[in-house]
Parts: C-alpha cells; structure tokens; sequence
C-alpha cells in the first residue's frame, strides 16, 4: 500500500534523473499527488453521509485514479495554456506521467482502482488482491495509515533541503515549512499514540481526515513553490 506521502517522495527522487525541461519534473510529481484527491473526497462525504471512509470508501481511488480523468486534465491545461499564451507541453507530458505511475503502484500494492471509472462502479474496481486475497492486519493497514505523515514530513524535508542546496535564501517559504514540519511529526506521534489506544474507528478515521487534507494540500504547495528548483 503506497499512500501520498510515499509517491511523492518517489517522484523527488525520479526528479534527478529525467531531462531539464522546463516544469516537466514538478509535473510528474504532482501527478503523483493528485490522484489521492480522491481520498478528500471521500472524507468530505462522510462528514454527511456517516461512512467510514478509510474502510469502506464511497468514491475513492474512483475520480482522479481513472484513466478518463487524464486526457480531461491533460485538455483542461493545454486550453488554460493557449488562452494564456504559455504553451508547455511538458506540463501535460509530466502530469500524465505522474498519474500514470501513481495507479500502477496503487495496482501493485493491491488497491481497489477504478481504472475505468464512470463507465464501471465501484464495484467493478480492477484489484489484484481478488486474485492474490492478501488479508493485511487491522493495525497494520492503521500504521501504514500513522507513516503517511511521517513521510509528508520527509517530503518537506526534503524540499527545505532542496532549497537550501540551490542558494535559494527565500527564508519566509523555509520557515513556513519547517513550522509544518514540525507538525507533521506530531501528528504522527499522535496516531501512533491512538492506535495504542486503540480508539474506535470512526475518531480515527475523522482525525485522518482532518489531518491529512492539510497535509496533501501543502505537499503540493511545497511542490509548487519550489517548481524552478526542482527542474
């Protein structure tokens, strides 16, 4: 199970080995990103249709994990990019890229995909656990859960490293992320203090929620704000 923290770290690091075009490894990493959108989605739901999100998801890996939601993008920029006069095909090259690769590993650590959503429900999500049934323990799967933020930490360290190595002296952004740094690692204490706590399902699964919306939000925005850096 990769979850957001972990394909972006992936795509920092395939960063250094694809060519220097202009935005086309921010791309890929934000395509790596995005996917999980998803999973905000399904969060935001079941503050209104009291579902627990995490075990039993409404819409996720659906929408954005869906094959059809790539040329749609991909039309979306380049008409946003010819009304502005910015034609840059890297961008669509990059972000296909990056979604591309988000739903492969999302295939082969056995998530449920909607490959081909809409023109499939959800309950005809391509997975490949049907075939192998890896049942994956409880507090297993809520560890891995507590690690996603441990990883968006390392992202955002690595990304202040980043910066700093490049001489970039914009103090303001480094603070602005060493301070949600700091944060992401006590968020991450916390879970691991509810999973010994072994708190009921649906707190957990709000708190993740609620905790892993800013978290997604400002992996891209780190991701974003650092753009010329990175390629």
């Amino acid at each position: 199970m990769i979850h957001t923290s972990i394909n972006a770290l992936i795509g920092l690091q395939l960063s250094q080995f694809i060519p220097n075009r202009k935005l086309l490894s921010t791309s890929i990493i934000i395509g790596m990103i995005l996917p999980d959108l998803d999973l905000i989605l399904d969060f935001l739901l079941s503050l209104f249709l009291k579902f627990n999100f995490l075990d039993k998801p409404y819409i996720s890996n659906a929408i954005f994990h869906s094959l059809f939601m790539i040329p749609f993008l991909s039309l979306l920029i380049l008409i946003y990019s010819e009304y502005k006069n910015k034609n840059n095909p890297s961008i669509v090259i990059g972000l296909s890229t990056g979604m591309i690769l988000h739903i492969i590993f999302d295939i082969i650590t056995l998530n449920s995909i909607g490959i081909f959503y809409p023109l499939f429900d959800l309950s005809s999500n391509f997975n490949l656990n049907k075939y192998l049934t890896i049942q994956i323990p409880e507090i297993i799967t809520k560890l891995l859960y507590a690690f996603d933020f441990f990883f968006f930490r390392l992202y955002t360290w690595m990304i202040i490293n980043l910066i700093i190595s490049y001489g970039n002296n914009n103090f303001k952004i480094i603070k602005k992320l060493t301070i949600w740094m700091k944060i992401q690692l006590y968020i991450f204490l916390l879970f691991l203090l509810l999973i010994y706590l072994d708190v009921d399902e649906t707190t957990f699964s709000n708190l993740f929620g609620l905790l892993y919306t800013p978290s997604f939000v400002i992996a891209l925005y780190a991701t974003y704000k650092t753009r010329k850096i990175i390629n």
